[in-house]
């Protein structure tokens, strides 16, 4: 797959960029449309005993209990003309007006006028409820607002409830995201400036991030016409869609410079970073959009639209990064390449490190010997500092979303204040007991509902009920049945009871226990209760059932992509163990913050409810795990392929944490611009995303993948690449690898071998028949035969990639012998590639494998540590010295050493005896020999086989 998407992007790149922008402005007018297509709410479960309730008041009950609440506020008295002339008028209106029933109002009601009125004598009240569907009573406030909302001077009229509460946070959503935009767009640009280095790579995330949103959106408009999508989730998909989009592009961007600097051309480089830093992306996003599956386990239309945005954003990223990315980069040429890149071989600055030669990751790298150095020290302490911060997570208290997310200032957040606050009854905290299909005018029934709504009466925390057979308190009827069953009979039958609490908060905890009584009451017919505490409490049920199997989903799709990954059993287990403490102290800190009110200047403004919204820390829980497991995933490809190139645990780690160390630091810099640009909404729940989300990314890269990581692996050792028998076969056989290909295989032939000379002037045993050799020897070391005038060539070509090494090398390492002409022509002459203007390997090196880290070494539990054998060498095969192994690059097909090889330049050396136990392979795995030297790490002159078989002694003489 990745050969083929480099084919296309080498061969075509403008055709790609063509196609995707015209495919962009195609759906581009169609994506603008989803903001009308988008709902709200969705924060209850469709199942739901109050869901049901709600919607058989809505289809058989007009009298219903009131959904929406206009509150009229005068300067002065309620019961001036003005104010009453404008009552009056609007009372009129609304009788009139379609899809509103039971209107109520404190000007036409004589017997509830002391409920309607304040208790200062300013506001009044005019309740009605509703009918339809979420979607069409949005519409309907909305248009209700826009006629009689009036916000002074003079008489003011706002309008509450539950539909002018969505509306409201609709439209603060949309200004928010707006205001988001404008305030990071100039802040991730500049990081994006010094990230990548240059004007023209700094815009390729924004073209592919811009590509990846578009088409999000417009997949989240089709999705609208088949099922739920919350307005919420905009903000989520143009935040994740930028943020992936600066993730993939700075590691292919950064693997394609690496490639360039180590020599080979455009085409060659960009077809090694797909082939690793490619292959990188498609697992991390892969394991992103497995974590944002677990939102689709709860049955809650909220938190699947979140699911839905986020996997679409994630998979239009892949594709923009995989495809447009590419392209792009071929496209721009030298242009891309400009800015931080460093002339290969070039010296560093003065003063940056010893000997004038400091790396980037130099940092990173320091970091990580330090802390290996002394990891319980350092891992304890970082272990302490995320405990203490989760430790407020014990007091959590969750509720529904409802006017208190908003800002003060929102009119239904003032209306809704006031009714809790400033009038006698609560209204809202209204519970609705539905008897669906009962005969409520039989007598019989009516008295069986009377009993039924005594015994209810005397549950604590009710002040009173009424019914079709009167109203009671305390079990004893204080108001007689209301002619032919009033409000309280359905259309076609049924009927409903209205319980009023006690408790002035419908979300308050003796509500809910009020709620869980009233439950346990017997009762005459089926029923379904109803109202915002109701909800609360089956909300909260429905998500703590559907929590452990989305935890259970998320952890073992985790692992297992962990495992085919890594081919360990201990990895998966550490980064999900170090993800989990990541999220349990960024949500301690979320309960200090939202729900107890600290440190409140540091995030703006907001309302302390002493709750935390309900489907908040799910819906955290499954953006930054994903995010999380984003970062593991690089840290752990570029760990791995150093361990796999021979490196022990604790330089693969280091010269991992070297190399992905800045690019983590400039994408989590520019995540946390974007986070922080979320979390200036004025919407509490989105406020508490955003700094949650910045908060996640900034412990997951300064304290676990800094701090923790490398103190785990420092401990664990050698087990860190271990797994049992069967699972290391189950890897060798299903695991993911980096296989090689003819396309890839041709590149990289075209960008290392020289051109051969004629073979009238080229002696087949001279420098050029082994000039291939050389490209594979240490570092200042001349081919073999060389005098000492002759140029050494640079390794590290060969160094930093796998098919650059198999290109320049034969089957199995072997040197390939000349035809009779010599190397220009018989059977060792390259053969040109047909249509591709390159050569490619006469003797063509057979797919290579990256085996899984599981098979190194020589015990069969492949617990081998090249670090743990070099610091076991004697002083003859120090650590500097030349190991000699099977698989060195001086080592001739029958094991004998190459002439450049041997310590006393004898002419003839015994062969050297091959491990028994020890499968022979064909297949060339790079040595440290072929690498850079790096401070700390082993010398360019010292060779070594990742197979395990590199003795401990020199070869001496048999």
């Amino acid at each position: 797959m990745f050969a083929l998407l480099a084919r296309i992007a080498i061969t075509r790149p403008g055709r790609v960029l063509a196609v995707t922008g015209l495919l962009v402005l195609l759906v581009l007018p169609w994506a603008a449309g989803v903001f009308d297509r988008l709902a709200t709410g969705g924060f209850y479960a469709p199942g739901d005993s109050a869901t049901r309730a709600e919607a058989m008041l809505d289809a058989e009950f007009p009298g219903a209990p009131p959904n929406v609440a206009i509150m009229i506020t005068a300067p002065g008295d309620i019961d001036g003309p003005t104010a009453r002339r404008l009552g009056e008028n609007l009372t009129k209106e609304l009788h009139r007006e379609p899809g509103v029933s039971g209107v109520t109002s404190y000007w036409s009601t004589e017997s509830q006028r002391g409920l309607l009125r304040s208790q200062d004598g300013r506001s009044a009240l005019v309740l009605l409820r509703l009918t339809g569907t979420e979607d069409a009573i949005a519409r309907h406030v909305a248009a209700l607002h826009d006629r009689y909302a009036h916000d002074g001077p003079g008489v003011t009229v706002r309008l509450g409830g539950a539909p002018a509460v969505m509306l409201d946070v609709t439209e603060q959503s949309r200004a928010d995201l707006k205001r988001a935009e404008l305030i990071t767009a100039p802040l991730v640009l500049g990081v994006l400036l010094y990230a990548f280095g240059g004007t023209a790579a700094a815009l390729l995330p924004i073209v592919v991030g811009g590509s990846a949103v578009i088409a999000s959106l417009a997949s989240l408009r089709l999705l609208s016409e088949v099922t739920h999508i919350s307005v919420f989730s905009l903000n989520l998909t143009t935040a994740l869609g930028f943020a992936l989009a600066v993730d993939y592009c700075l590691f292919i961007l950064r693997r394609f410079r690496e490639e360039r600097e180590n020599g080979l051309d455009r085409p060659a480089a960009l077809h090694t970073s797909l082939r690793t830093a490619g292959r990188t992306v498609l697992f991390s996003g892969l394991t992103v959009a497995l974590s944002l599956t677990g939102a689709l386990l709860f049955p809650l239309p909220y938190l699947q639209s979140y699911a839905y945005a986020g996997i679409a954003v994630v998979v239009t990223s892949e594709l923009a990064a995989l495809l447009v990315l590419p392209a792009a980069i071929m496209l721009l040429g030298e242009r891309v390449e400009r800015g931080r890149r460093r002339r290969a071989g070039a010296p560093a600055p003065a003063g940056t490190g010893v000997g004038g030669d400091r790396e980037p990751g130099a940092v990173w790298g320091a970091i990580a010997r330090r802390v290996m150095a002394h990891p319980l020290l350092f891992g304890g302490a970082a272990v302490a500092l995320m405990v203490v911060m989760a430790l407020p997570l014990g007091n959590l208290r969750v509720a529904l979303a409802d006017d208190t997310v908003l800002p003060t200032s929102a009119d239904s957040h003032i209306v809704n204040d006031a009714m809790r606050e400033d009038f006698t009854v609560c209204l809202p905290c209204q519970i609705p007991v539905v008897a669906a299909g009962v005969d409520a005018r039989e007598p019989q029934v009516a008295a069986r509902l009377g009993g039924y709504a005594a015994r209810l009466s005397r549950v604590p925390g009710v002040a009173r009920v009424d019914t079709v057979a009167g109203s009671f308190t305390d079990g004893r009827l204080i108001a007689p049945p209301p002619p032919d069953g009033g409000a309280f009979v359905g259309v076609h039958g049924g009927a409903w009871l209205s319980l009023w609490p006690t408790e002035p908060d419908p979300l308050s905890a003796g509500t809910q226990r009020t709620v869980d009584l009233v439950r346990a009451i017997p009762a005459p017919y089926p029923v379904e209760i109803g109202g915002l505490a109701p909800h609360l409490v089956e909300t909260r049920d429905t998500v703590m059932r559907g929590l452990p199997g989305a935890i259970t989903v998320v952890i073992i799709a985790t692992f297992v992509l962990l495992f085919l990954f890594t081919g360990s059993i201990l990895l998966p287990v550490k980064a999900l163990l170090l993800n989990a403490l990541n999220l349990a102290a960024v949500m301690g800190t979320m309960v200090l913050v939202f729900q107890e009110g600290h440190l409140q200047p540091l995030v703006g403004h907001f309302q302390v409810s002493g709750t935390v919204e309900l489907t908040s820390p799910v819906l955290m829980f499954c953006v930054a795990f994903g995010l999380s497991m984003d970062y593991e995933i690089f840290l752990l490809a570029r760990i791995r392929e150093e361990h796999q190139r021979g490196a022990g645990n604790r330089r693969a780690v280091t010269r991992g944490l070297a190399a992905t160390g800045p690019l983590l630091t400039c994408a989590a810099l520019a995540l946390i611009v974007v986070m922080i640009g979320v979390a200036t909404s004025q919407i509490s729940i989105i406020k508490m995303i955003g700094v949650g989300l910045a908060l996640a990314v900034l412990l997951d890269v300064t304290v676990v993948r800094a701090v923790l990581v490398p103190a785990f692996m420092a401990l664990a050792g050698r087990y860190n690449w271990w797994a049992p028998r069967p699972l290391r076969l189950l890897h060798e056989r299903f695991g993911l690898r980096e296989g090689g290909d003819a396309f890839g295989e041709a590149l990289t032939a075209a960008a290392l071998t020289p051109a051969a000379p004629p073979a009238a002037t080229a002696p087949a045993t001279g420098p050029s028949a082994t000039t291939t050799r050389a490209t594979s020897r240490p570092a200042g070391s001349p081919p073999a035969g060389a005098g000492p005038g002759t140029a050494s060539t640079r390794p590290t070509a060969v160094a930093r990639s796998w098919a650059p090494a198999a290109a320049a090398r034969p089957v199995g390492g072997h040197e390939s012998e000349p035809g009779p002409q010599g190397t220009a022509g018989g059977a060792g002459a390259p053969r040109r590639r047909p249509g591709l203007g390159i050569s490619e390997p006469a003797h063509p090196a057979p797919p290579k494998v990256l085996f899984s880290a599981s098979t190194y070494g020589r015990a069969e539990d492949g617990l081998y540590d090249p670090d743990d054998q070099a610091d076991h060498q004697s002083p003859g095969g120090s650590r500097g010295g030349p190991a000699v192994g099977h698989g060195g690059a001086d080592t001739r097909a029958d094991g004998t050493l190459a002439d450049s090889a041997r310590p006393d330049g004898d002419a003839e050396r015994a062969p050297a005896e091959a491990d028994p136990d020890e499968p022979a392979r064909d297949t060339h795995v790079p040595t440290l020999g072929e690498r850079e030297t790096t401070e700390g790490c082993w010398s360019a002159d010292a060779w070594f086989s990742p197979h395990g078989d590199a003795p401990g002694e020199p070869p001496h003489e048999s």
